[in-house]
């Protein structure tokens, strides 16, 4: 990754790479990290970012992948033992599947 340039918005640093974290657009734009989770929730209820995947790191915490344009947002994943898993939604999953409350 080059160096950050000061006059890169995150907007326009989403655009370029389609799907970034937002550790990823703190490093490619070089702005505080207040400031990019703040632009990035104002983007978001603009419709014009969604959570296009969730990500794990290795300590096990879950990121979200933000994507450029409107969009369904992934399915965000719970925590069952310890281990990231996923449960579908009860509005998209089939009655034979076994929803959890």
């Amino acid at each position: 990754m080059s160096e950050p340039s000061p006059n890169v918005t995150v907007a326009r640093a989403l655009q370029e790479v389609s799907r970034a974290t937002s550790t990823v657009l703190i490093k490619m734009t070089g702005r505080p990290q207040k400031s990019v989770l703040n632009t990035l929730k104002n983007l978001y209820h603009q419709s014009k970012i969604h959570i296009g995947a969730y990500e794990v790191n290795k300590r096990g915490q879950v990121a979200k992948v933000w994507a450029w344009g409107d969009g369904d947002d992934a399915r965000e994943p719970v925590m069952r033992n310890d281990k990231v898993a996923f449960i579908p939604r009860p509005d998209t999953a089939a009655a034979w599947l076994r929803n959890p409350t």
